[in-house]
C-alpha cells in the first residue's frame, strides 16, 4: 500500500510530479490494481516546507497564505496503517489536471480527502473597498469531507501578522459544515488580506493537540 500526499503550492516538487506518479501507477497496475494499492491526497495551500520556514511574503506572515501540512501527514499515516492492518480504505482527493495545474473540486463532498474546504468573503465578495474606519463584514464558510471528522476551530487574522487573534468560541466540534461572520475596521489606508484559518479533527475533539487538519481562505480589502 502506498499513499502519496502532495501539496498544491509545492515549489520544490511541483504538483505535476504527483499527477505523473499517479498516472504511472494506473498504467502499471490498471485501475483495479491502483485502487487496491495506491491513494493520492492533495493538501491545499501547503508548500514543500512548513510556513515558518518560508519567511514573510509581500509584507505578510507566511501563515496567512500557507498552512502547516504536518497534521495532514499525521492523519494520513494513521489512515495508511488502518488500511494495511484493518482493510479500511482511505479516502483519496479528487482532482483534475489541466495545462500544468491541479484543480480541486469546490465542495468537500466532491473533493474528498481529509482537509476541510474553506471559502471567505468581504462584504459578500472576494474584494471589498472601504473607507478608513468603515466596518467590513467578513464571512467564512467551511465544510469537512465525508468521514473526515468535524470542524473544531475557526480563527481570523486581519492584518497579515499571522497572529489570528479572533477565535469563534461557539464551535464545539459537533458540525461538519458552518458559516460564521465577524466585522473589522482599519485605521490606515492600504491593501489587507484578512484570512480565516479553519481546523477539523477526525474525532471532533476541539482540545486535541495532534491531527488537527488545517485549511484557510482569504479575501482582499482595499482601504481608501
Amino acid at each position: 500500500k502506498l499513499m502519496w500526499v502532495h501539496h498544491t503550492h509545492d515549489s520544490e516538487v511541483w504538483p505535476p510530479q504527483g499527477v505523473l506518479y499517479a498516472d504511472a501507477v494506473r498504467n502499471a497496475l490498471g485501475e483495479a490494481g491502483a485502487a487496491e494499492q495506491f491513494r493520492i491526497r492533495w493538501t491545499e495551500h501547503a508548500e514543500h516546507v512548513p510556513p515558518m520556514m518560508t519567511g514573510e511574503s509581500l509584507g505578510r506572515a507566511a501563515t496567512t497564505c500557507l498552512i502547516d501540512y504536518l497534521p495532514v501527514i499525521e492523519q494520513s499515516l494513521a489512515d495508511l496503517v488502518d488500511w494495511v492492518e484493518n482493510g479500511v480504505e482511505p479516502a483519496p482527493t479528487a482532482y483534475e489536471y489541466h495545462d500544468g495545474r491541479v484543480i480541486l473540486p469546490k465542495t468537500a463532498k466532491e473533493r474528498g480527502g481529509i482537509q476541510p474546504v474553506v471559502r471567505a468573503s468581504a462584504n459578500g465578495a472576494a474584494v471589498a473597498e472601504v473607507a478608513v474606519g468603515e466596518q467590513v463584514e467578513l464571512e467564512v464558510h467551511a465544510e469537512v469531507p465525508p468521514g473526515a471528522g468535524t470542524i473544531v476551530d475557526v480563527e481570523w487574522d486581519f492584518d497579515g501578522s499571522g497572529e489570528f487573534p479572533v477565535r469563534h468560541d461557539e464551535i464545539d466540534g459537533a458540525v461538519t459544515e458552518i458559516t460564521l461572520r465577524t466585522t473589522h475596521s482599519y485605521s490606515e489606508r492600504g491593501t489587507y488580506f484578512p484570512t480565516a484559518l479553519v481546523h477539523s479533527h477526525r474525532d471532533g475533539d476541539p482540545e486535541a493537540e495532534f491531527r488537527r487538519i488545517p485549511n484557510l481562505a482569504q479575501v482582499r480589502v482595499i482601504v481608501t
